[in-house]
């Protein structure tokens, strides 16, 4: 925490160290831990996690390789001597490696590559490197989740699949599946970007979910929001404008797009699409139920959630 807050503003942790309320090491002492790290040689992390790993059993051994990329200023900072945030160019993306336990609560940031630009076959280089190593250190990868941006998709389909996406690949030093998923949350992000700003979809037939297929519109939403604006008590009660008209940084935002795909906003259209003679309203209530029901499955973070809501739609698989 020290290091943290000397490494964002040394004015800050000189002003701290000297009001006298916190025991504070001072910046000599932080530099001399910290220098212990040679960057020349890289962050070689197989000691810590073999420490780490040391103290799971073999159920807790199995995990996910999460794969995300953090967007930086493009900047070099002179700092104890070192240059850093120069690779062959400013660096301008952080690549993310992390691992969770599939059944118990052990996580870990395994390693951080700074580059200029990332593309899949940077992206390849980068995985292999850490497979190596969750391999040395005795971790079992059995799922790779990636959210939807152009590179990691390339990635999985090019560079793992082998040009055609597969729901998962052979290990081939372990020879067992890695099942290949994206991150749930950007599903159901892409579904809202998506619905409303193409307005309308037209689903196809699904058998157990939507045998007759349907047209689901966004401007149905609106109006039901029209419809109840005056009402003290209304039936679709999670709606906001935020949901219905939002700005970009509200579109990443889950309680936005979970207030649209609900039951509550579903009910209300199969309500009034019943006692308003509004019969087309019923189509976007089932492709509402579609998605609801989807996230539902995927949300699922207890083995208990699905007595405790009384929904078998949230038990576990």
């Amino acid at each position: 925490m020290s290091y943290i807050i000397q490494s964002a503003s040394s004015a800050a942790y000189t002003t701290l160290r000297d009001d006298d309320v916190l025991c504070l090491p001072s910046v000599s002492t932080l530099h001399k831990i910290t220098r212990r790290v040679n960057e020349d040689q890289g962050l070689d992390n197989s000691a810590y996690l073999t420490l780490r790993v040391s103290k799971l059993n073999e159920h807790e051994r199995n995990v996910v390789l999460m794969i995300d990329e953090i967007y930086i200023a493009k900047r070099v900072e002179y700092s104890g001597g070192e240059v850093t945030g120069l690779v062959t160019d400013v660096a301008s993306t952080l690549l993310c490696f992390m691992v969770k336990s599939v059944v118990g609560k052990y996580k870990d940031l395994v390693s951080i590559y700074p580059m200029s630009k990332l593309t899949a076959s940077k992206q390849l280089e980068c995985f292999n490197e850490v497979m190596t190593l969750l391999r040395i250190v005795s971790l079992n990868v059995v799922v790779i989740s990636v959210d939807n941006a152009s590179a990691n998709r390339k990635f999985l389909v090019d560079c793992l699949c082998e040009g055609e996406l597969k729901t998962h690949i052979i290990d081939p030093v372990t020879r067992q599946p890695i099942f290949l998923i994206f991150d749930p949350v950007y599903d159901l992000k892409n579904v809202y970007n998506n619905f409303q700003s193409r307005k309308l979809f037209k689903c196809p037939a699904v058998t157990s979910n939507l045998p007759t297929g349907c047209i689901a519109q966004f401007q149905h939403i609106i109006d039901l929001d029209n419809m109840e604006f005056v009402m003290s008590l209304k039936k679709a009660h999670r709606l906001t404008p935020a949901a219905l008209q939002p700005k970009d940084i509200e579109k990443t935002s889950v309680s936005e797009n979970t207030s649209v795909f609900s039951e509550s906003t579903r009910d209300a259209l199969q309500f009034y699409a019943t006692n308003e003679n509004r019969p087309a309203w019923n189509g976007t209530a089932d492709f509402i139920s579609l998605i609801v029901k989807m996230w539902n499955v995927m949300n699922v973070k207890s083995r208990t959630k699905g007595k405790h809501k009384r929904d078998i739609t949230k038990d576990p698989i």
